[in-house]
């Protein structure tokens, strides 16, 4: 993942590339709209919230008291010489309750929705600058053809013989044809970029943008940079 810099933002570049792995194209995004810089401690503290969110949290042990059996003294109090004994179910007892045994639990928390926004860009600026998001100007898919997908893939050098593949696909909104093809494609996921997270763009060693999913992210991100400047703006000229 790529470090922090502090240094002035510029203007990024990125290549389209066709299905056939040939330039068709570029395009680009101010880094300022990605933040700036990579934080990677609000991307860690993303990862976590996402992973928190995903446990069921269904874990659930016994106490003495919901196990069955009965409840009748082992023995008597005194005069056996024996240590005193109550419940057969008492913990340090084989087959007894658990003692502060996980019991049903959530463990989800949330972050605020700058934050997440934040996260995203972050992650998505550590992509671009460590050279792991590549834009594709169309998969040209007109019917759900797994066969199809897979040379595309592999055509464009998103998919490499005798490496392990791990690739996030973003489409502008829902692509049935590109989801259904590539969901038998081994270490291949499919998503809207509408709906991408800071956890799906870390989780992935490379990113794929269609050139039209690109282009709604980085609107959004415009969009979201630009209503914060001006925020910025009007809390400095009330001072």
């Amino acid at each position: 993942m790529a470090n922090s810099d502090t240094s002035k933002p510029a203007n990024l570049q990125l290549k389209v590339k066709n299905k056939s792995g040939a330039d068709a194209g570029a395009v680009s995004i101010e880094e300022s709209a990605l933040g700036g810089m990579v934080k990677n401690r609000l991307m860690h503290a993303a990862a976590v919230m996402y992973h928190a969110n995903e446990r069921s949290g269904t874990h659930c042990t016994k106490s003495r008291g919901e196990v069955a059996g009965s409840t009748k003294k082992l023995y008597r109090q005194k005069g056996t010489g024996r240590a005193r004994a109550g419940s057969r179910k008492a913990g340090q007892r084989k087959h007894g309750g658990t003692i502060h045994g996980p019991k049903p639990r959530k463990y989800g928390f949330e972050m605020p929705k700058k934050q997440r926004r934040a996260a995203l860009n972050s992650a998505v600026l550590a992509k671009i600058k460590d050279g792991e998001v590549q834009v594709i100007d169309s998969f040209g898919l007109t019917d759900v053809k797994t066969k199809a997908m897979n040379e595309a893939l592999k055509s464009s050098g998103l998919v490499k013989k005798g490496e392990r593949t791990s690739l996030l696909i973003l489409t502008d909104g829902v692509d049935k044809n590109v989801h259904l093809s590539s969901r038998n494609i081994e270490g291949v996921a499919v998503m809207p970029v509408q709906d991408v997270n800071a956890r799906e763009i870390l989780t992935h060693k490379t990113v794929a943008f269609t050139k039209a999913a690109f282009d709604k992210y980085a609107q959004l991100a415009s969009r979201t940079y630009a209503k914060r400047e001006k925020n910025a703006q009007v809390a400095g000229a009330g001072q």
